[in-house]
């Protein structure tokens, strides 16, 4: 009888296995096949550069530079409670903060 018991786990513990396995090798296919249709980038947003921030509001930042994000308790805003700000610097070097999560789209120039 505690063959059968080791049997059981043996196998279920194979069965794990195989779809972990099974998982990762159905991951890295697809990820190939999106590669070679559309390649992956990995640059981001840099400071120093001009770019146009679209809001979801339909207002727009033009020309602005990204200084940086505002991220743990310095993001803690005692009027908003937002939990992290995009600052960007204008064409008259004021900054601007702007919340993260209502920025559309972001234009490199």
């Amino acid at each position: 009888m505690p063959d059968i018991w080791a049997i059981i786990v043996i196998v279920i513990i194979l069965m794990v296995i195989y779809g972990y396995v099974s998982s990762k090798l159905s991951e890295r296919r697809k990820r190939k096949i999106r590669e070679r249709s559309i390649p992956l980038l990995t640059e981001s947003l840099k400071s120093g550069i001009k770019y146009n921030v679209h809001l979801s509001d339909g207002r727009k930042f033009l020309k602005v530079e990204i200084v940086g994000s505002v991220e743990g308790e310095n993001a803690e805003f005692s009027f908003a409670g937002w939990d992290g700000m995009l600052v960007l610097k204008n064409e008259a070097k004021k900054k601007i903060y702007i919340k993260k999560s209502s920025i559309r789209f972001v234009e490199e120039l």
